[in-house]
């Protein structure tokens, strides 16, 4: 029997400490409560705010910030991120500390992070719904809640010093904006540095709403004629964010080439001068491209110019054993959108069963019918579901690196200006109406941009692009 109670004391005892443990425990609203007046007091602990330098994806460029958070649920963000009007620069927003699987950090009313998130049709990326993840030293760290759980981004917000808004390059970040405005849909805007103590040239794709570039080439010469004349060209691929710091575009990684004997790293460009007196691209308009002087750490004086040259688009040469084509899909007009599916498209207008596009140059046609030897025009379907075709002639008037200068030919019988004879006189009008529209009446300029295609390396595409009305359609090889 004793064994019996000191077993029934033994269970009691344990009964009574369980009891009392349970009744410390802090309910779980509590609980949460007190995490969430914690991290808010860590939010609004730092006598100058936080800094962040904020990269949504690994493939972007790093947009910096100054965030400072008050007790009354609003947070003053200051960033170099132009837009709306300069809105972005300087704004005061409500966020929330909200608490269901993890602690969050949301910013509740539109700002910088939302028109981030936003951007290529709210694909980029970016994020404004934060989960907290840790504190590390005095830094506290969040991870982005939209992404996969695998490739989650982790941003760190820094306690910032005093000086901390002296940092922002915001007039260098908006002067930027004005190299997108005669930019190539596909290819993206194009420029060019100008590194005049060295006597070369790097050429680079950018994006600004990204902030990624890729460098396509390096040549010997600073001016674009000077490239060409010298044909001293070399091919680079290197693609990487950047940022902008103390008046500075910065690589977030740097490139080192070898060109003509010569060992380069090129990481970061100092602009300090800007104008828009700069090159017209559009003959005979009145429009400047902009012009930023300034230098470059380790290589001397640079000038970033507004450029649609590219080193490998010169290799957009003429074709004999076949015609260039593409997809009729991506013809584009001067606000982006396809002619052949847009509901005022021409093409769509006018060749409603138009499947391709197609661009003889210097096409040589062994059939008994043969291609004009360079002509342009669409792959459609009659009424019957037979393959047609219907070309319009042009003659080649000029070639300076990868620019093309076209004339559409103009014969006494205007059937000889078409491709077959057989195109119904309303068929000819049409197609000359549809050119017309993409080159300028009678003809014009293009620029060949070579556009990559990350999924397929070794199919080769340009983006031919007119200044004059910023249409543009691409060509596969």
């Amino acid at each position: 029997m004793k064994g019996i109670k000191v077993i029934h004391i033994a269970a009691f005892l344990f009964v009574t400490s369980c009891s009392n443990d349970l009744e410390k425990l802090t309910p779980p609203a509590e609980r949460t409560a007190a995490a969430i007046n914690d991290l808010e007091n860590d939010l609004i602990a730092p006598a100058n705010g936080w800094t962040l330098n904020y990269q949504p994806t690994e493939e972007s460029g790093v947009y910096y910030m100054l965030l400072n958070f008050n007790d009354d649920g609003s947070v003053r963000i200051q960033s170099d991120v132009p837009g709306d009007n300069d809105y972005f620069f300087d704004q005061t927003v409500a966020y929330r500390i909200d608490s269901r699987l993890n602690l969050e950090l949301i910013f509740e009313t539109y700002g910088v992070f939302h028109y981030l998130f936003e951007q290529n049709s709210s694909t980029f990326g970016a994020e404004f719904e934060f989960y907290y993840l840790d504190r590390e030293n005095e830094n506290l760290r969040f991870l982005s809640k939209s992404d996969n759980l695998s490739d989650q981004t982790i941003i760190s917000l820094v306690p910032a010093g005093a000086s901390a808004a002296n940092v922002f390059s915001r007039e260098l970040s908006e002067n930027l904006l004005a190299y997108d405005t005669i930019s190539s849909l596909f290819a993206g805007s194009t420029q060019q540095i100008a590194l005049t103590d060295q006597n070369i040239s790097i050429f680079w794709s950018i994006d600004v709403a990204q902030r990624n570039l890729t460098i396509r080439g390096v040549a010997e010469g600073l001016t674009t004629m000077e490239v060409i004349t010298n044909d001293n060209m070399q091919e680079l691929d290197h693609t990487t964010g950047y940022g902008f710091f103390n008046g500075k575009l910065v690589l977030s990684e740097p490139i080192s080439f070898s060109h003509a004997g010569s060992n380069y790293t090129f990481s970061e460009i100092t602009l300090s001068n800007f104008t828009e007196t700069g090159e017209v691209f559009c003959t005979g308009g009145t429009t400047n491209s902009p012009i930023y002087t300034g230098s470059s750490a380790g290589l001397g004086n640079a000038t970033l110019y507004k450029t649609l040259f590219d080193v490998k688009g010169t290799e957009f040469v003429p074709q004999s054993e076949s015609p260039y084509s593409v997809n009729v899909f991506f013809v584009a007009d001067a606000n982006g959108l396809s002619m052949s599916e847009s509901e005022n498209g021409s093409i769509n207008k006018y060749f409603p069963e138009a499947t391709g596009f197609g661009f003889n140059y210097g096409y040589v046609d062994t059939d008994a019918d043969p291609q004009p030897q360079n002509a342009v025009g669409l792959y459609y379907e009659d009424d019957a579901g037979n393959q047609k075709i219907a070309l319009r002639k042009f003659d080649v008037v000029a070639t300076t690196g990868n620019k093309l200068e076209i004339q559409f030919t103009t014969s006494a019988d205007p059937v000889d200006d078409y491709y077959p004879s057989t195109l119904t006189a309303e068929e000819r009008t049409n197609l000359g109406s549809i050119t017309d529209e993409i080159f300028g009446v009678g003809g014009g300029e293009i620029f060949a941009l070579y556009y990559p295609i990350p999924t397929q390396p070794d199919l080769v595409v340009y983006a031919l692009y007119n200044a004059c009305n910023n249409y543009e359609f691409l060509l596969v090889k």
